[in-house]
């Protein structure tokens, strides 16, 4: 028979049991802590063991080392109480009325089961009345994870934060660190601007000089333009400044002048990172070869997945993009014909679910889609016969379809976007051939040209825009599945490469979700994907996003909605 190794993990428990008893009986201590003329009896070698403190105190060549009774300064007595039963049972009880002094206690003392269970117990209490003193208590007593949490909770709660009294008492660094966030998660930046006001106001004469400082880090160019001529041209803390003047004027001329768009574009109008959005994926093609109705969203604010309602049939080469509060899908393939169906599902309402618009004057399949001062673009498709070079135009105040100028090829696949003020549709295939072309539409005059080649032919890629650049992601050229991304400099007009995502993606989705790119779905040549990459500008890789779809799809609709 062999010898073994046996182990109980009650044994630990019950010496500290047996301990707390002979503490609380006064039994074999050796130590006294004094705590606000109350004596408190210990043993050295527990307190040592459970304190890093204690540790040092009773084993290096501090004064303390070999005194019967020690003065502690700086903690209540109830409080040294609940750290001494801790260290002799484990457990520690925190409540409102105690956590304020029990934490730094524990902080000095270094027992780190304490402090965290009172960062856990806070990081429960943050509501947007005690977030903010919160992030000041936890900086104060280098608890990070608590900061971290604190400040997560002020960013995306700040419409609800600006309306408590400690929002207002803040100093003026601790304000701007927030407005100037690009984490900042507000509808718009309306409620950025009522923050700045409301801190200057509740103490104007002292905090009046830091109003124009505090208005650069609102983006001024933004906000609508009703907003900046009913409610910024009728301040008088503004109209008083020539400082917020000049801010002021330069978000009118953004708005009278988008021919000088580019030339003005810039952090200051490019949404926050933060701003509220939902990214939505729509049908597609999933396991098993079925096409999909389900639709799923992620929310930017509780970092989660969510599923809406489901489409009204199944179908995969669906189009989406969103106008304001509604969502359309548009087009598709229910496995027996193309459609020319167009769905919207308002997030205005208080129940969310799909609503028939008016059909598209042709059927369409892996059509492009884009959003051009709110109204929907749609072109390109295949209708089971050909490949249209079609262009229609959709308008959701009257929801009536408007045909437009075609373009010069038939493409399905292609990507359709916006950038400097031009709609661009690029790549796809023609019925014969994949495409590498690209063309240009001008809605002011209605018509197409030609731009530059893409390096790469490609059908089915996923085409997005950030800040006047396009990227094409990935895609099919013929003979493999893609993971190679290029981007179009709308401005220079050349192509130039881009790092590759993680893994290859063809019939994928792309769009730009809280400020940067995304890629969502897709086939990489053998399975069918639930991923989503984000392109990471500062160390120009992509990475994979933690949180994944629960359902594995390609040939979805994808798309960014912002609701107001």
């Amino acid at each position: 028979m062999e010898d073994c190794q046996m182990f109980t993990d009650v044994h630990s428990k019950e010496i500290l049991s047996t301990m707390n008893s002979l503490r609380k009986a006064n039994k074999l201590c050796d130590v006294v802590l004094r705590v606000e003329n109350q004596r408190f009896p210990a043993h050295r070698i527990v307190l040592a063991a459970s304190s890093d403190y204690f540790n040092a105190m009773f084993t290096s060549s501090m004064k303390e080392k070999d005194k019967s009774e020690i003065d502690l300064l700086e903690i209540p007595a109830s409080v040294m109480e609940i750290l001494l039963d801790f260290v002799y049972t484990e457990t520690v009880e925190v409540s409102v009325e105690n956590v304020q002094e029990l934490l730094p206690a524990a902080c000095l003392l270094q027992l780190t089961g304490v402090k965290n269970a009172c960062c856990r117990f806070l990081e429960r209490q943050l509501d947007a009345s005690n977030c903010l003193g919160i992030k000041v208590f936890a900086e104060s007593h280098s608890c990070q994870s608590l900061l971290h949490a604190a400040e997560r909770f002020s960013l995306r709660h700040f419409h609800s934060v600006i309306e408590n009294e400690e929002f207002k008492t803040m100093q003026f660094e601790e304000v701007e660190s927030l407005v100037a966030s690009e984490d900042l998660q507000v509808k718009s930046e309306e409620t950025v601007y009522q923050g700045v006001i409301t801190w200057v106001k509740h103490e104007e004469p002292v905090r009046l000089k830091h109003l124009p400082q505090l208005l650069t880090h609102v983006r001024l160019s933004l906000l609508s333009v009703h907003f900046i001529t009913d409610v910024l041209d009728n301040e008088i803390l503004i109209k008083t400044s020539h400082a917020c003047r000049d801010l002021v004027d330069e978000a009118k001329r953004y708005h009278l002048r988008p021919d000088l768009r580019d030339e003005l574009s810039g952090p200051n109008t490019t949404p926050r990172a933060g701003t509220d959005s939902i990214l939505v994926v729509l049908g597609g093609f999933g396991s098993h070869q079925n096409l999909v109705d389900t639709v799923e969203s992620f929310c930017s604010k509780t970092d989660s997945w969510t599923k809406l309602p489901n489409l009204s049939r199944k179908r995969r080469y669906v189009s989406a993009a969103s106008v304001a509060n509604k969502l359309y899908v548009v087009g598709g393939y229910d496995g027996k014909s193309r459609l020319s169906l167009v769905e919207k599902l308002d997030f205005g309402q208080e129940k969310l679910q799909w609503e028939t618009v008016t059909s598209m004057h042709q059927r369409r399949g892996l059509a492009g889609i884009c959003v051009y001062k709110d109204q929907l673009y749609v072109c390109g498709g295949f209708d089971g016969y050909s490949r249209h070079c079609s262009l229609e135009r959709f308008n959701p105040l009257t929801e009536q379809w408007t045909m437009l100028s075609a373009m010069a090829t038939g493409r399905e696949g292609a990507g359709l976007v916006v950038a400097s003020d031009m709609i661009f549709c690029i790549g796809g295939y023609d019925g014969t051939n994949l495409l590498s072309s690209a063309e240009c539409y001008d809605p002011l005059i209605d018509q197409w040209s030609n731009i530059p080649p893409m390096t790469t032919q490609r059908s089915g890629a996923g085409v997005a825009v950030l800040n006047n650049v396009i990227y094409v992601c990935g895609g099919y050229d013929g003979a493999d599945h893609l993971a190679s991304v290029e981007c179009y400099n709308t401005r220079a007009g050349y192509w130039s490469t881009l790092a590759s995502m993680l893994v290859p993606r063809c019939y994928v989705g792309a769009c730009v979700f809280q400020g940067k790119l995304m890629v969502v779905a897709g086939y990489d040549g053998k399975i069918l994907l639930d991923t989503l990459e984000i392109y990471d500008t500062a160390s120009s890789a992509w990475k994979t996003m933690s949180k994944s779809m629960s359902i594995s799809r390609c040939d979805a609709g994808v798309t960014v909605i912002r609701p107001v």
